[in-house]
């Protein structure tokens, strides 16, 4: 139901839609689905919606590793991928975190098992698709679906995934994209785990001191950094003055 939710951008469950998944309210009441009045015409009429989107969204997320009927699944999360109206973005992220061990290790008390066919078709696509994005990276459009695999690259927290996808990278262009603090968090983590990057090009991406401090521990890494046409501040000029202190600097 969350997953129909999150794919027709519906917020708000009757108990038509609990009846066609088989789900009883009281089951959920206790806090994972609230209650709602609505007002119309019609005598009183109840409603359900989830607390939040984003719980909306992790749970539309663990039923693709729940359920084994699902079909291709690799062919779904690239559509899902190329979906323009951002529907999918975040839910995509929890369908890539959630393939990582680690993550599913501690609802498998609560959950059981996820199917294992799962996982590696995820985790495949998460590989295919990151190469993918780094050979068409030119226009903004594709820099930004780039961006957006990269975050898929981070929720795995998949070293040996992300060493192997970005091992010949050497070369990372996001000018002229606006860039906030998440996605310069998520830049960092992949230059972290990649020591062939050369060239990180910054140039206008509005960044300010706050974001540039979340790529601070990275940047020494690097061998050419662009970073004009943004508003560093005089703690973010620090930042970079730390990076070129490293002993390990290569800019």
């Amino acid at each position: 139901m969350a997953f129909r939710g999150v794919s027709g951008k519906k917020i708000i469950f009757t108990d038509g839609d609990l009846i066609n998944c088989n789900l009883q309210p009281s089951q959920f009441l206790s806090g994972f689905l609230m209650e709602l009045l609505e007002r119309d015409d019609s005598p009183r009429c109840v409603v359900y919606t989830f607390p939040n989107l984003t719980i909306q969204e992790f749970a539309a997320a663990l039923a693709q590793f729940l359920n084994p009927h699902l079909g291709d699944i690799f062919r779904f999360l690239t559509e899902a991928h190329n979906t323009t109206d951002g529907r999918f973005v975040i839910f995509l992220r929890f369908v890539a975190g959630l393939s990582s061990p680690v993550a599913a290790r501690g609802l498998v008390e609560f959950l059981g098992q996820f199917y294992h066919e799962t996982i590696y078709r995820v985790i495949d696509w998460v590989k295919e698709e990151v190469r993918r994005q780094i050979e068409n990276a030119e226009s903004q459009d594709s820099k930004r679906s780039l961006l957006n695999t990269l975050h898929y690259l981070f929720e795995s927290q998949n070293r040996g995934l992300a060493q192997d996808i970005l091992g010949s990278v050497e070369t990372l262009s996001f000018s002229g994209m606006a860039m906030t603090t998440i996605d310069c968090a998520v830049l960092s983590h992949v230059i972290g785990l990649c020591d062939t990057i050369k060239h990180l090009d910054l140039f206008r991406c509005r960044i300010q001191c706050e974001v540039i401090q979340r790529l601070g521990p990275g940047l020494y890494k690097c061998r050419e950094l662009r970073l004009a046409g943004n508003k560093l501040g005089d703690s973010g000029v620090k930042v970079v003055s730390a990076a070129l202190r490293n002993p390990e600097c290569k800019i």
